[in-house]
């Protein structure tokens, strides 16, 4: 089984939980259901599992439970499980077929002898009509595909490479250029793989491009099936996927900014709908489901980044960057794997360090004015109040920067760090961190710490 992190959420979730359930959230095919199954094999004796795609009338006969011990004996016959005190795993998996199973989570909590476990997809959309939303009785844990270091783990490098890659990181140092090859090597492979599970272990096991587009395309349309299949009317749905699917043609323009006039043509029927309110929800849609990223515009680079975020205002990204180069298709595979330097696959790259600093949990913004320029990604480090700016440069000219040197020398902003994200090693220069791409995560995990 591919080495997940989450597991250690899982693992802290039963040493120091109390009375509280779990509820695992994020997108469809990130590898939710496995990870708990593999916990399951590893600190229980008994999973006693609800699929409630897999087995539709559990649906019927938990609804029909008339108290939490009725609940109970009907649990036990639907898994053909003995359910046995302090050593058994529950777990309501698909739970978006049946969302009234949360209100029953207080109730489960009564018998606290067992553990609870509550997983399924699509979750921000479906979830938001529950009737009685179990306050203080769940904790919510969200997954994401595997980012790169598990791909690293995947491919056979070892911890103490990877130790070395952050010590080089924390002390401010090159890393050693027969690693930095190893590590760039990989990251090109992983803009084509990316992280979904099933895409990770067909790359491992056959090497063959096309059979790893086959999972991308299967991916790909089973999110296209589901917002045909959970949307409420054909014009959302229309919406929805004409949004969805234009994300790799507005990522490939210069600024990646979404921008709808660039709609037209797409299935848009009157000029009146391409309105940021006309489409809100739609937009709102794909971010709920975890299918898409979204980085909104900030005004002005200052702690909080909120106060100036412009809803209407930003670039949309796959929440995979292996889906997107799948999208792109053409020759942009061959062109990665050759490590070509005249090559431009910026917004490749760009949707990589998207999802890298996203699976940190952290919320995405970007930087525009006429006046400074243009910054790719700015964060916030809540705990000390400050922002890190961040640019991505696929070329090999990744020095030219002028927006960040621009918004550096503006004291009021008490910008923390201004990072370039690139294909070389490690380097300090006038203020300015280059970082290979590869450490993406490295700067995710210290702001949100």
């Amino acid at each position: 089984m591919l080495y997940r992190k989450a597991i250690n959420n899982l693992i802290a979730w039963k040493e120091h939980k109390s009375n509280q359930g779990l509820l695992v959230v994020g997108a469809r095919q990130v590898g939710k259901s496995t990870l708990i199954e593999e916990f399951a094999r590893q600190h229980y004796e008994v999973l006693a599992k609800i699929d409630f795609i897999a087995t539709p009338h559990a649906v019927d006969v938990i609804r029909q439970a008339r108290d939490a011990d009725d609940l109970f004996l009907r649990i036990s016959a639907l898994t053909d499980k003995e359910l046995v005190p302090g050593r058994t795993l529950v777990f309501f998996d698909e739970i978006q077929e049946f969302e009234d199973i949360l209100t029953w989570a207080k109730y489960l909590q009564a018998r606290s002898e067992f553990d609870y476990v509550f997983s399924g997809s699509l979750l921000g959309v479906d979830l938001s009509g529950v009737r009685s939303w179990p306050v203080g009785f769940l904790e919510e844990m969200e997954m994401f595909p595997l980012d790169f270091e598990e791909f690293c783990l995947a491919n056979g490098v070892t911890a103490s490479v990877l130790q070395e890659v952050r010590a080089a990181y924390s002390e401010c140092r090159p890393v050693a250029d027969f690693i930095h090859d190893k590590m760039l090597d990989l990251h090109r492979k992983y803009l084509l793989v990316g992280g979904m599970p099933e895409a990770v272990q067909r790359f491992l096991d056959t090497n063959d491009m096309n059979a790893l587009r086959r999972v991308h395309k299967g991916v790909y349309d089973m999110y296209e099936h589901d917002i045909a299949r959970h949307m409420k009317d054909n014009e959302a749905i229309r919406f929805v996927k004409m949004l969805y699917e234009a994300i790799p043609s507005q990522l490939d323009k210069e600024n990646k900014r979404f921008k709808f006039a660039g709609l037209k043509g797409a299935g848009v029927v009157h000029e009146g709908d391409l309105r940021f309110s006309r489409l809100e929800s739609s937009f709102d849609w794909l971010e709920a489901t975890g299918v898409a990223l979204s980085a909104l515009r900030v005004t002005e680079p200052c702690f909080p980044l909120g106060l100036t975020a412009d809803r209407g205002t930003f670039k949309l990204y796959m929440n995979d960057v292996g889906l997107l180069t799948y999208r792109l298709a053409g020759t942009a595979a061959l062109e990665i794997l050759s490590g070509r330097g005249d090559i431009n696959y910026g917004s490749i790259c760009e949707n990589f360090v998207a999802q890298e600093l996203r699976s940190c949990e952290l919320d995405l913004y970007y930087y525009n004015s006429t006046k400074r320029g243009e910054v790719d990604f700015v964060i916030q480090d809540s705990a000390r109040g400050k922002v890190l700016l961040i640019e991505v440069k696929s070329g090999k000219d990744y020095k030219r920067h002028r927006a960040l040197k621009n918004l550096l020398q503006v004291d009021d902003y008490e910008i923390d760090g201004a990072y370039v994200l690139c294909n070389g090693n490690l380097e300090e220069d006038d203020g300015v961190l280059y970082l290979p791409i590869y450490m993406t995560s490295f700067i995710g995990r210290d702001a949100a710490a």
